[in-house]
């Protein structure tokens, strides 16, 4: 009888435990089955494809050439060639004498290739055949100095020659008037700068080399 009992006991034993391992791992096997069919569902996917960002969208160059630097976009801004100090300024004899001057060189390199124009604040503007840029002569009698301005956002490089050009030859004029003649006394000079020996030298520093004529 109790053998009986015994191996009834074992029988029981045997199946709740069976019974407990496929409860077990039952969840696990339905887990696996469902994240096998995920993975499978993406292989079975085509290629996302991801849209090329650009150096500018990253800023890659900015921080180290100089890319955040605001750039000027406003046509009425110049920007300065050179300036030259001065002691003395006759505006009114200077902007004649320079004003002659500029109108001799309309036609450099060609006639047509320049119009010289006299603005009502007495500033001397040159305008360029291909409308790019212009540049402005300014004698400033109060701050006793003598400015150039160019103008024009995209000037042509064309342009650019011609332009330093005539400014070599300008700056040339502007050195005749104030240091020819020895015999001239300052105080009767259109022009007398404040360093006489690097005064045009440096305002030829803010020009292109200049081109053999």
């Amino acid at each position: 009888m109790k053998s009986t009992v015994r191996i009834c006991l074992n029988a029981l034993l045997t199946l709740s435990l069976t019974s407990s391992t496929i409860l077990a791992f039952s969840p696990n096997t339905v887990i696996l089955s469902n994240t096998n069919a995920n993975v499978n569902a993406k292989l079975q996917q085509p290629p996302q494809t991801s849209t090329p960002i650009s150096p500018t969208q990253l800023n890659l160059f900015g921080g180290l050439f100089g890319g955040n630097e605001k750039q000027n976009t406003d046509p009425s801004i110049p920007k300065r060639l050179f300036s030259i100090p001065c002691t003395q300024i006759k505006s009114g004899g200077l902007r004649f004498a320079l004003g002659l001057f500029l109108i001799g060189q309309q036609g450099t390199p060609v006639k047509g290739s320049w119009k010289a124009n006299q603005a009502d604040d007495g500033v001397l503007d040159m305008f360029y055949v291909d409308n790019t840029a212009m540049f402005s002569l300014i004698l400033d009698e109060e701050s006793k100095a003598i400015h150039v301005d160019r103008y024009g956002l995209e000037s042509s490089l064309q342009y650019q020659l011609q332009e330093s050009l005539v400014l070599h030859r300008l700056l040339d004029e502007i050195q005749t008037l104030a240091l020819e003649g020895e015999e001239i006394e300052d105080a009767n000079r259109l022009i007398v700068f404040e360093d006489p020996e690097t005064a045009v030298e440096n305002a030829r520093k803010g020009l292109p080399a200049r081109a053999e004529e």
